[in-house]
């Protein structure tokens, strides 16, 4: 088995729906408008009704209810349009596994966390389209889920090697399938027609040297990582995460891009307020509670 194997293998039951990639694409196109997205989305009226949800929601504020999705479509932007769209579709695609496999509030919480972290180390870096860091940090841990929802069995062996040798969950992975869930999910996502500006950062989270030219956005990944469980650990009671501190990794970051040496530390907890607002925008009615 292979990750490009097991995307195959799955293709049906992991396939983003036609609306999802088309307004993809349409974003990618320079001439697109507003109204050519709006038309494509008005095709599914479930997710026409959840863009207006959203945009008429308290974390937008707006001061009159927004009533189309043109409006809707122009208020929040492009990217942020493609980051609610392919957000709750990745959401709905995994929603049905069990509960006993993986806390999906847990792990989308960690998702948005680190997305939102990626995001703002990158506009603080000054990187161009530092934007699409919010997609690369909210789906960098799908592999893990087709792992438990395709490959339930095997991954018992995973969570043994885990508990009883003490090896982390990448190097457990590796020896029972031969690939790990950050190979895995950079695979699904390249499946996904995402860009190598996502993929890629994805693919090399673990080792930013493998990324290229996106070495930067691959290090603020691995970076937002971190954040993302230390944050988790502020809602989360669990002693996997109640330790993290991405205090030291900030440090090396600012005095790597020249900065003051606490200049990043203010991160965790910008962070974690806005996780939350996104939060219960994927998820309405979550139990976690901040």
């Amino acid at each position: 088995m292979t990750p490009e194997s097991l995307v195959r293998a799955t293709e049906n039951l992991f396939s983003l729906p036609d609306v999802v990639l088309r307004v993809n694409q349409l974003i990618d196109e320079p001439a697109t408008r507003p109204a050519d997205l709006a038309e494509v989305i008005l095709c599914d009226p479930g997710l026409s009704a959840r863009l207006l949800r959203v945009v008429n929601s308290a974390f937008y504020a707006q001061p009159k209810p927004v009533e189309t999705v043109s409006q809707a479509i122009g208020l929040i932007g492009f990217q942020a349009l493609r980051d609610l769209i392919m957000a709750t579709a990745a959401v709905d695609l995994f929603k049905g596994l069990p509960p006993e496999k993986v806390n999906m509030e847990h792990f989308w919480l960690h998702g948005v966390a680190c997305g939102i972290a990626a995001r703002d180390l990158a506009a603080r870096r000054g990187l161009r389209n530092g934007e699409r860091l919010f997609l690369a940090g909210l789906l960098h841990g799908l592999g893990r889920l087709m792992f438990f929802s395709q490959c339930a069995d095997a991954y018992r062996e995973v969570l043994r090697l885990v508990e009883r040798e003490q090896l982390d969950s990448v190097a457990a992975e590796e020896r029972v399938f031969g690939f790990n869930h950050v190979e895995l999910g950079a695979e699904l996502l390249r499946a996904w027609r995402f860009p190598e500006s996502i993929w890629k950062v994805v693919a090399a989270r673990l080792d930013p040297a493998l990324a290229g030219a996106y070495r930067a956005e691959a290090e603020i990944l691995q970076v937002a990582e971190r954040v993302a469980r230390q944050v988790a650990a502020t809602a989360i009671d669990t002693g996997e995460i109640a330790s993290v501190d991405a205090s030291d990794e900030l440090k090396v970051l600012a005095e790597r891009w020249s900065l003051e040496p606490d200049a990043l530390l203010d991160l965790p907890g910008a962070t974690s307020l806005r996780a939350f607002e996104v939060f219960e925008i994927l998820l309405p009615g979550s139990t976690l509670v901040y």
